[in-house]
């Protein structure tokens, strides 16, 4: 039997994560075949590293995460616990606004933020140092640039890049905005695990309007004190 406390800490530390992340869609070079791109999708690997996590619990974990986009707009999906729980994380970078939506336990919860109040959550939690270098990866079938970054515990780790696809700014609203471009792998740390995702498939095509939108049922917070004391 899962134990349920664990279960939860491992649940919240990886929606900080998420939220983190949130707003990151990858993009560096024009390597050809996508250059250009405005919409469609990105698939991510994704692994954890964690001397804490039991297999049982790891089961829980999601294994890969989509981000949609188009134009200034993103959408990441990440599935967790057998599908029981999904968090959308949700740019619009015309409009500056960030809207995380929760639906887990019978509860539908979405937080949406400004462009101040996005500003400050990051100036309170991570602030990343960013240095750009001709380093080059190939991921996905796209090459990419590389930018190491160093976060507040002076950890520093490599990050990867394109801006083959055509969207606006499409990390104004998390922890890497000096990376002018879509993230093809990156990692971050959070207390002792570290979660990694690698883009693995790039799909062009067009998405539903309604991945950019807070769906009917959902409670919607303004401000991040008000709907962590109802979860």
């Amino acid at each position: 039997m899962v134990n349920k406390q664990n279960t939860g800490r491992l649940t919240g530390l990886v929606l900080t994560a998420l939220f983190l992340i949130s707003g990151l869609i990858p993009y560096g070079c024009k390597s050809g075949l996508h250059a250009g791109l405005e919409e469609g999708k990105i698939v991510y690997e994704v692994t954890f590293e964690s001397a804490d996590i039991n297999p049982m619990m790891k089961a829980l974990l999601p294994g890969e995460v989509t981000t949609y986009f188009s134009g200034g707009k993103t959408c990441t999906v990440i599935s967790m616990g057998m599908n029981m729980m999904e968090t959308r994380l949700i740019s619009d970078a015309m409009a500056f606004k960030y809207t995380t939506l929760v639906s887990a336990m019978g509860k539908k919860m979405a937080l949406v933020l400004d462009k101040n109040q996005v500003a400050q959550n990051y100036s309170d939690r991570v602030e990343l140092r960013v240095v750009h270098t001709s380093e080059t990866k190939e991921i996905a079938g796209i090459k990419c640039k590389q930018a190491m970054v160093t976060d507040s515990t002076n950890n520093s780790y490599p990050v990867y890049y394109t801006e083959d696809f055509n969207v606006q700014s499409p990390n104004w609203s998390s922890p890497f905005r000096d990376i002018d471009g879509m993230l093809m792998e990156y990692s971050i740390r959070f207390g002792d695990m570290v979660m990694n995702l690698k883009a693995k498939e790039i799909v062009a095509g067009k998405n539903d309007v309604s991945l950019y939108t807070v769906p009917e049922g959902y409670e919607v917070f303004t401000d991040p004190k008000d709907m962590k004391l109802t979860m």
